[in-house]
């Protein structure tokens, strides 16, 4: 099967025809190919790329994070309520795929750049390389989503037997499509295009949304967490922490008004937009917080006449969904804390973080006696900070391959009846391939369900 049968379902836009200069003599009237410097550079600022997930912002549908009462399981067929009820299929029928096709688009449009830019018809060789090593980085980021969501998650006893997804690296469209690889290449392709990509990473760029050695770490941290390898994320968040590049904001100096702009705060590690829609907090989610002292909840969320809590609603506030310096530290505290560094990780937790979350009046440390306690207030803490910001489903696989997951309710419009679970161990934590790709890769193997 060629790849122009997936790249058919990608929607990729004109730009990408730039992988047809090879095969032309000269440049086709009409068509944008990219050549120069800042060609390349205006593929890995295209909004595409900075807000990589498409209309329906889905990686937040499938988490505890969000309850949503307007969603029916007997009348569903919404990509948003698909993946809230964990169905097999995101979309049920032969349609666009929604997430699959987002992804790969980008990376598609990211190959132009890793393609290309090396032999742009200016600049310098550093230059050259640091564009395609941003372009890595970026790509990373996309394929650590679609793993996420249509492989199942990471264990080293089954990740040489489990399947990733298929790695395009090419906009040659007379390729075949590659074969799905199992999860144990997928992911040391990843942690070797990151670890190649580093040094030709600036310290500093442009802005927030272009990537940097620091988001390179962090993005390596990231997937090692994704893995359980902790030893290797400590490592590696430690690296992003040591470059003395971190902060926290401290909410109290906002209190009345709204948050820094993601785009220029100072606690975005590597910014990655999506829609800023509105999610209603699960109540098990909403039951963690200090309803009324935590600053998350009265800068971040609007209080509903219903009594509920609305993420997102009447803010001017874009939260970020790539890396934050709180997520590192979280990282770095879950690390020590699982190596029995109890007071290391309760400093982390209690001064980085929840420090800066209260107004000072207001704050209380968190205490635990065992490691075990510890590592449960971590991961509790880790709820509130992260909510919404689009890593949860990741965390949640991970999690529940260590038996930390209890079962996931979503309710009917009463608020109580019970009327979809996602239970500890299910394959309902994968999503199949979609059934397009299925049309045109006959032979690609499917995830269990």
């Amino acid at each position: 099967m060629k790849l122009n049968k997936i790249l058919y379902i990608l929607a990729i836009p004109v730009l990408s025809m730039v992988s047809c200069k090879k095969f032309l003599e000269v440049k086709p009237k009409g068509v944008i190919i990219a050549e120069t410097l800042n060609d390349f550079e205006g593929v890995l600022n295209g909004e595409g790329i900075v807000n990589p997930f498409g209309q329906n912002n889905l990686i937040i549908y499938p988490t505890d994070d969000i309850k949503d009462l307007s969603f029916n399981p007997q009348s569903q067929s919404s990509p948003k309520g698909n993946s809230y009820f964990w169905v097999e299929y995101i979309n049920n029928n032969s349609v666009r795929p929604d997430l699959w096709a987002d992804l790969y688009s980008r990376i598609a449009n990211l190959n132009v750049v890793t393609e290309g830019v090396l032999s742009a018809t200016d600049g310098t060789e550093q230059q050259k390389k640091q564009l395609y090593a941003e372009a890595m980085v970026a790509k990373s980021f996309n394929y650590f989503h679609l793993l996420s969501f249509f492989s199942p998650a990471y264990h080293k006893t089954t990740a040489a037997t489990d399947y990733g997804v298929p790695y395009v690296n090419t906009t040659d469209v007379s390729k075949d499509v590659p074969a799905r690889p199992t999860l144990q290449v997928a992911y040391d392709q990843l942690i070797n295009d990151l670890i190649t990509a580093v040094p030709d990473l600036p310290e500093v760029n442009i802005n927030n949304t272009r990537a940097t050695k620091d988001a390179a770490y962090g993005m390596l941290t990231r997937i090692y967490m994704s893995m359980g390898d902790y030893i290797n994320a400590e490592k590696y968040a430690n690296l992003v922490l040591g470059s003395g590049k971190a902060k926290i904001v401290n909410y109290s100096t906002y209190s009345g008004s709204i948050l820094p702009a993601t785009n220029s705060s100072p606690e975005e590690l590597w910014v990655r937009y999506a829609n800023n829609l509105s999610f209603t907090y699960s109540n098990e989610l909403l039951a963690k917080y200090d309803l009324n002292n935590d600053l998350r909840i009265r800068l971040l969320s609007t209080k509903k006449t219903d009594g509920s809590y609305s993420y997102g609603s009447l803010q001017a506030y874009n939260p970020n969904r790539g890396i934050t310096y709180a997520e590192i530290y979280l990282d770095k505290a879950e690390c020590l804390a699982r190596a029995g560094d109890i007071d290391a990780a309760l400093d982390i937790v209690n001064n980085t973080i929840r420090k800066n979350r209260f107004m000072p009046n207001q704050y209380t440390a968190l205490n635990a006696g065992t490691p075990g306690a510890a590592l449960t207030a971590v991961l509790e803490e880790r709820r509130r900070e992260l909510a919404f910001k689009g890593l949860r489903w990741s965390d949640m696989k991970r999690l529940d391959k260590e038996g930390r997951m209890p079962t996931v309710e979503r309710v009917a419009n009463d608020g109580t009846t019970v009327i979809a679970t996602l239970k500890p161990g299910s394959t309902a934590y994968t999503f199949q391939i979609p059934l397009m790709v299925q049309s045109f890769n006959s032979n690609m193997p499917l995830n269990k369900r």
